[in-house]
C-alpha cells in the first residue's frame, strides 16, 4: 500500500514537472501541490529528509504562482469595469515581463539537482516495505483532525491563514487514506475540500489587493500619479470583496466544524 502511495507521488512529480517544460496553464500550481502532498505524506511516513526538501522547493515556487494568480485577478478587475484600459496594460505588460522571468525560473527549479534528488529518494521508499503505513496515516489524520475547530470571526489573517493550511493538510492525508484502500473518507475529503477552496479564494484576493498596494506606492515613487489615482480606486473596490471572501470561508467552515465530530464518532 505504501509502495503505491510512494510510487503515485512521485508520478505526480514527474507529470508536473513535464508540464512546466511544455509551458501548460497551472503547471506552477501542479507542481507545488504535487510537492505539498509528497511532505505531507513522507512527514506521516517519518520521512524527514523528503519532507523538508519538498517544503523547500514548494516555497521557492510560491511566489511565482501568486503572480499568475494575480495576472488573472488583473484580467477580471479589467472585465468589469474598475481598470481603465491604459492603466491595465500597463500593469499587464509589467507583470508579464515578470512572468516570463518566473517561469524560467520555475524551470530551473523543477529541472534543478534538489528535485531530482528527491525523486530520487521517493523512488527508494517506495522499494520499501513499510508495513505500518496505514497506522501511522490513520495517526496523522486523527492529529490533523483536531486542528480543524473553525477559527473564530475575529480571528487574524495570520490564523485563519494558518487553518486554512490545517485543512489542506488533513484532506491529503485522507486522500492518503483513501489512495490506500481506507474506507467512509469520501465525506470528509469533499468538506475539506469546499473549505480549502473558499478559503483560497479569500486568500488569492487578499494577496492580490496587497499586490496592487505595492504597485501602488512604487507607482507613486515614479511619479505616475494617474496610476496611482487609478490604483487607489481598484484597491478601495477591492476592500469590500476581501471582506465578503473571509465572511464566506469563515462560513464554509463552520459547517466543517460541526460535521468532523460525526465523522469521527463513524470511523
Amino acid at each position: 500500500m505504501s509502495e503505491n502511495l510512494w510510487r503515485r507521488r512521485v508520478r505526480s512529480l514527474q507529470k508536473a514537472r513535464k508540464s512546466l517544460r511544455e509551458n501548460e496553464a497551472e503547471a506552477i500550481h501542479d507542481l507545488r501541490v504535487a510537492l505539498r502532498r509528497l511532505g505531507v505524506t513522507a512527514a506521516a511516513l517519518g520521512e524527514k529528509k523528503i519532507e523538508r526538501r519538498s517544503r523547500r522547493l514548494a516555497s521557492r515556487l510560491a511566489q511565482l504562482r501568486q503572480l499568475e494568480v494575480d495576472r488573472g485577478l488583473l484580467a477580471r478587475v479589467h472585465a468589469l469595469g474598475i481598470l481603465p484600459e491604459d492603466a491595465y496594460s500597463g500593469l499587464q505588460a509589467r507583470w508579464d515581463a515578470r512572468s516570463e522571468t518566473d517561469a524560467r525560473r520555475a524551470l530551473r527549479i523543477a529541472q534543478g539537482p534538489q528535485m531530482r534528488r528527491l525523486i530520487t529518494r521517493a523512488r527508494r521508499r517506495s522499494r520499501r516495505d513499510v508495513g505500518k503505513a496505514m497506522l501511522r496515516l490513520d495517526l496523522e489524520r486523527t492529529r490533523a483532525e483536531r486542528r480543524l475547530t473553525p477559527p473564530r470571526d475575529r480571528a487574524s489573517d495570520r490564523d485563519l491563514h494558518r487553518y486554512r493550511l490545517a485543512v489542506k493538510r488533513a484532506r491529503y492525508l485522507a486522500e492518503d487514506l483513501a489512495a490506500c484502500g481506507a474506507p467512509n473518507l469520501d465525506v470528509a475529503i469533499a468538506r475539506e475540500r469546499e473549505v480549502q477552496e473558499a478559503l483560497g479564494r479569500w486568500n488569492d484576493v487578499r494577496l492580490f489587493r496587497r499586490r496592487l498596494i505595492q504597485t501602488r506606492a512604487e507607482a507613486e515613487e515614479r511619479g505616475a500619479v494617474t496610476l496611482a489615482l487609478e490604483l487607489d480606486r481598484v484597491i478601495n473596490a477591492l476592500e469590500g470583496t476581501v471582506a465578503a471572501t473571509r465572511a464566506e470561508a469563515l462560513a464554509v467552515a463552520s459547517r466543517l466544524g460541526n460535521v468532523i465530530p460525526f465523522l469521527q464518532r463513524s470511523a
